[in-house]
């Protein structure tokens, strides 16, 4: 058998090379050379987009259990008869409840008062005491004006919460820890709508060592109580610790500074409109120093409708919490417990198994019908995912590559059907392998929005509920939302476009986004432009900073893509993930 010589093997190879090289400079002359077209989806089969981890589902998944409602028994009183047992988180509502004919709105006076004993509390167990609407099932809770029992460290902390129908929403936490010892608490609140907060500073010393910035993720070296008594203390030398909390809970009374605690931290910062307190709630436990809190004016103007009286759960991750009512008192009418009050019950002597976790998405392709004309469209549940949480996805179709320096745009219709408090969802274009990289707890690369992203966010904001927002980030770590219109979950089809121009702005860059008959143009900077960005994909990406969920859907989309006419890309199945369930963690690992 005669083989080839050493210079025939040689000149082999370089052929297989020059071809190799000739095609995959073909390739990119041909990626390169492909046309800008417009895409439209009405997705009334699957359009076979890419997905990662989109779709999950979890193994060894709890078992929720309800059990509450009225029963004879004697744990939180002497006389037999109260309202009480196993309460559950779940995703889906349960409770126990009074119906109220004419619905209550902050309009109204409202009052409740009764005794708590708490038996047992899980991990992140909660359970909900308060007025409500039936309607729903959110958190925090829509059209609601209600009290919980919150799991933290192990105790019941005591939060107070309040919400419109328009999702104009806060919350209040206090210091008030109760252990699930079966002891027997005092308990009492009640809501003025017509008082309104005294502006005006009497306390100038302290007015100058209280921090005007808001929210518990500021240092606690400004907010914290023994910072605050530290610099007072360089103009009243003599002020005990006890004198500086009457002196601050004076103020807060007023309706000047916001109070929170948490982790054994007392925190106090100034209220930015104080003028605007208008609707005081005095919630009040085992008869000690009440705690006051005011309505924001927008809230208290909002509408309202407060249809149910009761105990109930909450929209959320985590495990159940044992706990019992009696000598109830509502808007000024005694219940009698000693027999059966022939309350509304909803799933509260029930059980099912069901897949709820923190980063538990489940998005993409369906035969559902919300916000097209025909069945069939995108969308789901969507969580904001910790940076480091391994369950980040994204679901989004092929658009080969498109950059700054490219027209884009895309519209459609939209249908937002729910969402929860510190939550967050994103759709338009971003780069696939910026959107699964891996990212470490305290990395300076983590967060969102990630490189290479120009669309639209859904964003949470407690006081307003959400925003519709457009946004754009470049290679770099220049990135800007811009302006937003509130956009709530109404559960209403409606339209929006999005467009960036290259050409606009002086061959800067410009956006302009509407929904509905709303427009909002914001300029591309200068240093975004520099920066560029690459997209290869137009779908949703999940938001990687970590908080709750939304639920909405997309239809009816027309989208720029790059790619020969009559060309489609590779199409892919959906694969749904399956992933254990954090039971340690209480249904949130990360």
């Amino acid at each position: 058998m005669k083989f080839p010589t050493l210079s025939w093997v040689l000149r082999g190879l370089w052929w297989i090379f020059f071809i190799v090289i000739c095609s995959i400079h073909t390739s990119v002359d041909s990626l390169a050379e492909s046309p800008l077209v417009q895409v439209h989806e009405d997705f009334s089969e699957d359009p076979g987009w890419d997905g990662f981890q989109n779709r999950m589902v979890c193994r060894n998944c709890p078992t929720v259990v309800q059990n509450f409602g009225w029963t004879l028994s004697t744990n939180a009183g002497d006389v037999p008869g109260e309202i009480g047992g196993r309460v559950d988180n779940s995703r889906v509502q349960a409770y126990y409840a009074m119906p109220i004919g004419k619905s209550l709105s902050f309009n109204d006076k409202l009052s409740a008062s009764g005794k708590l004993a708490i038996k047992h509390i899980g991990l992140r167990g909660v359970g909900y005491i308060g007025f409500f609407n039936s309607d729903r099932h959110t958190w925090r809770v829509w059209s609601s004006m209600a009290f919980r029992v919150w799991e933290e460290d192990g105790l019941g902390q005591i939060m107070f919460d309040w919400m419109s129908s328009d999702w104009k929403a806060r919350g209040a936490e206090t210091a008030i820890l109760l252990p699930d010892d079966g002891s027997i608490h005092s308990w009492r609140f009640q809501y003025d709508p017509d008082v309104r907060a005294d502006p005006v500073w009497h306390e100038q010393t302290l007015k100058q060592h209280i921090t005007d910035r808001t929210g518990n993720g500021q240092p606690y070296e400004l907010q914290g109580e023994p910072f605050i008594l530290k610099r007072v203390r360089k103009d009243v030398p003599s002020l005990t610790p006890a004198q500086l909390r009457s002196r601050l809970i004076k103020l807060r009374d007023q309706g000047l500074i916001d109070y929170f605690h948490r982790h054994g931290q007392h925190r106090w910062w100034k209220r930015p409109h104080p003028g605007d307190g208008h609707g005081r709630i005095t919630f009040q436990f085992d008869g000690n120093v009440p705690y006051v809190f005011w309505m924001d004016k927008k809230i208290r103007n909002a509408p309202a409708e407060l249809n149910r009286f009761g105990l109930f759960n909450i929209k959320r991750f985590g495990e159940w919490m044992e706990l019992y009512l009696s000598d109830l008192t509502v808007n000024g009418h005694k219940v009698d417990l000693s027999q059966d009050p022939q309350w509304e019950e909803k799933n509260n002597r029930a059980s099912w198994t069901e897949p709820n976790f923190q980063a538990m998405n489940n998005y993409g392709w369906g035969q559902t019908n919300w916000a097209g004309q025909a069945p069939g469209e995108i969308g789901g549940l969507f969580w904001r995912t910790e940076p480091e949480d391994p369950h980040f996805s994204y679901y989004g179709d092929d658009i080969g590559e498109l950059s700054l320096e490219d027209p884009i745009s895309f519209r459609g219709s939209i249908y937002f059907d729910t969402g929860m408090t510190d939550a967050a969802a994103y759709f338009g274009y971003f780069n696939s392998k910026e959107q699964v990289k891996i990212l470490t707890k305290g990395d300076p690369d983590a967060g969102y929005p990630r490189r290479s992203m120009l669309g639209i966010a859904i964003s949470d904001s407690s006081a307003v509920g959400y925003y519709f927002v457009g946004l754009l980030r470049a290679n770099n770590d220049d990135s800007t939302r811009y302006q937003g219109k509130v956009f709530t979950p109404n559960r209403q089809r409606r339209r929006f476009t999005f467009r960036y121009d290259p050409e606009a702005n002086s061959g800067v860059g410009r956006v302009t986004y509407t929904l509905d008959d709303e427009t909002f143009v914001v300029n591309v900077t200068p240093e975004q432009r520099a920066a560029g960005a690459t997209f290869d994909r137009f779908g949703f990406a999940n938001v990687r900073s970590g908080g709750h969920s939304v639920e909405f859907y997309l239809d009816d989309l027309t989208y720029t893509a790059r790619r020969q006419k009559g060309v489609r890309p590779r199409r892919f199945k959906q694969k749904v993930i399956e992933v254990e369930y954090p039971h340690q963690h209480g249904g949130r690992r990360y």
